[in-house]
């Protein structure tokens, strides 16, 4: 599966470790999201603009529609709400 073989291991590879994946069963919201931590934030526009990410954008695409892609800072508590 693309996901635990590929997307996975490359986000982490680029230095982008999953820190959660929400899945929403019902309304009007993203039915998929995915939370990365994002350790170096200097190196994170590089990291967005790699060949490696647009690869694995890429290659995501077949499966998904509708996606989105947003950086959001994390509160004091560790929220991102």
């Amino acid at each position: 599966m693309f996901v635990n073989d590929r997307l996975a291991p490359g986000v982490v590879e680029l230095g982008l470790p999953p820190h959660d994946v929400y899945y929403t069963a019902y309304g009007n919201v993203p039915q998929i999201m995915v939370v990365l931590d994002v350790p170096d934030i200097a190196a994170l526009p590089g990291i967005l603009n790699s060949r490696r990410w647009q690869e694995l954008k890429k290659e995501l695409f077949q499966y998904i529609e509708d996606y989105e892609e947003r950086v959001v800072k994390v509160d004091g508590d560790g929220g991102f709400f």
